[in-house]
């Protein structure tokens, strides 16, 4: 969604009938603190510390699609 504009009401009407879980992935993947530590612990192993600290941090955490 780059270069969306917030206050155009229709470009966010999917998100009329979106579950509490895709509410905060909205607002987690527009946070560009969450992405970048996101992206930083990408090639870690799900078994490190940081991820489990990252999680703590941030709560959900949302696996990339393949």
């Amino acid at each position: 969604m780059p270069g969306a504009d917030w206050r155009v009401q229709a470009q966010y009407q999917h998100l009329r009938d979106a579950t509490p879980a895709e509410l905060g992935w909205e607002y987690l993947r527009r946070n560009r603190c969450y992405r970048d530590e996101q992206r930083a612990l990408s090639e870690l192993a799900p078994d490190d510390p940081r991820q489990a600290a990252f999680a703590r941090r941030w709560g959900p955490r949302f696996r990339r699609r393949s």
